[in-house]
């Protein structure tokens, strides 16, 4: 090997090695600016007669943005480094000072150089919300027919066909056939059965958008129109009403109702709520999360309000009958994310003839997602009834300081004594004007 050959190998080990220590730098910063974030929430809640301190520890300074709902005299904050009340270093404590209900913006910069969010500043009269804990039967009407999964079926020439590949896709929402709204399934299933192998002009929704696509039906062994498509048109479960306000709104569940097999939440186009009756819990087991077993009686007189949202943070509608009477239940002071801290908890739970509080541990909080809050139940009582958390406890309201602060989401498969919580702001974002 000569000398320029034995330079060019080195040339390009260096710059090997330099593009490797520029992307591992990149990924570094990427990580690190996550971290961050994740400690920031989208909104922080003043209560305008008092004055609210907020711990982030982090590197980040955050300037007031004026708007038309909030001026420099009605709303304020200040800290360790406030410059003019306008600047203020998160590094440590920042005390947030109430006054006129408003909102105002402030622009977040990480080291003071890089701007990574904007968060609202609202200031708020105290907020009162009855918590429930009861379980609920729940019946759910999708907007359209949903596309499951796509199959196959042998034509009556014994060929395997698949009439809707590529042409419609798991997730779909099939809205109308041949320019006639669809509302079930049924409808839909009868409709290729009637084509007579004709092409059928299919409205699918996909991605927000309403599309045309044409599909033809083929005929199996008996002589049966077919496109080789499992669909569904609604759902129904058990689980658990968080909160009830005084314009008789409730939220539920704290997290949304999706589809299994496409993992996607479910496009509502109506539902409603109806009593339930639990007639056993199957305890939960590390790897095997428990159930409630309940009935419900999907008759009208059984009724108990109408499902007008799903959300990734629950469902959300108005009540048709006066549970807050029937259940006995008393208004609680509104508790936000920032007051919600390590230490001790309870959730709350209607066994079927009183409400019980079972003892729980936050372990640690996040603004990522909806899996704001994680806890353990530390409660005896509850592992004697349930072993942990299992499925039907979802929207159990998470009260700590006398506030609610949050709703039950989801067990830890390999931990059934540890959940996850959304906070009850998230919740109340959600309500139906």
């Amino acid at each position: 090997m000569d000398r320029g050959q034995q330079k060019s190998r080195t040339g390009a080990g260096r710059c090997f090695f330099i593009l490797a220590g520029i992307v591992a730098l990149i990924a570094g910063v990427s990580f690190y600016i996550h971290c961050v974030l994740v400690k920031i929430p989208d909104e922080i809640y003043v209560r305008h007669t008092e004055t609210t301190t907020v711990s982030l520890n982090i590197p980040v300074t955050g300037e007031k943005v004026l708007t038309h709902t909030a001026s420099a005299e009605n709303t304020g904050y200040h800290g360790a480094d406030a410059n003019a009340g306008q600047v203020v270093d998160f590094n440590r404590p920042v005390t947030f000072v109430g006054g006129s209900v408003g909102e105002y913006k402030m622009r977040l910069k990480l080291f003071g150089l890089f701007e990574i969010r904007t968060v609202s500043v609202n200031v708020v009269h105290e907020r009162y919300v009855y918590p429930c804990g009861f379980q609920i039967g729940m019946y759910l009407k999708t907007d359209g027919v949903l596309a499951v999964s796509i199959g196959e079926l042998q034509d009556a020439d014994g060929n395997i066909v698949r009439p809707c590949e590529n042409i419609i896709f798991q997730g779909d929402y099939i809205v109308a056939v041949n320019g006639e709204k669809l509302d079930a399934k049924s409808k839909l299933m009868q409709k290729v059965k009637d084509s007579g192998g004709e092409p059928m002009v299919l409205t699918v929704r996909r991605n927000g958008s309403d599309i045309d696509v044409c599909v033809v039906p083929a005929a199996d062994a008996d002589g049966e129109y077919k496109i080789g498509l499992w669909v569904k048109d609604d759902a129904q479960g058990i689980g658990t009403v968080t909160f009830i306000d005084s314009q008789d709104r409730f939220g539920a569940l704290g997290h949304g109702i999706s589809d299994s097999q496409t993992a996607s939440l479910l496009t509502v186009k109506s539902g409603a709520l109806y009593n339930t009756r639990i007639i056993s819990i199957v305890k939960g087991s590390n790897g095997e999360p428990g159930e409630f077993i309940g009935t419900i009686d999907y008759s009208l007189e059984n009724r108990l309000g109408a499902i007008g949202q799903n959300t990734n943070c629950g469902i959300f509608g108005k009540l048709d009958t006066d549970l807050i009477r029937k259940y006995g239940l008393s208004e609680m002071l509104v508790g936000y994310s920032h007051e919600v801290h390590t230490g001790e908890a309870c959730i709350r739970m209607y066994d079927g003839r009183e409400y019980k509080d079972y003892a729980v541990e936050i372990t640690d909080t996040s603004v990522n997602d909806n899996k704001n809050i994680t806890f353990k139940v530390v409660s005896e009582a509850l592992l004697e009834k349930t072993n942990g958390i299992v499925q039907g406890m979802s929207g159990c309201p998470i009260i700590q300081d006398g506030k609610i602060v949050g709703a039950v989401t989801h067990v830890f498969v390999e931990d059934c004594r540890s959940g996850y919580g959304v906070f009850i702001e998230k919740m109340l974002n959600k309500l139906p004007d």
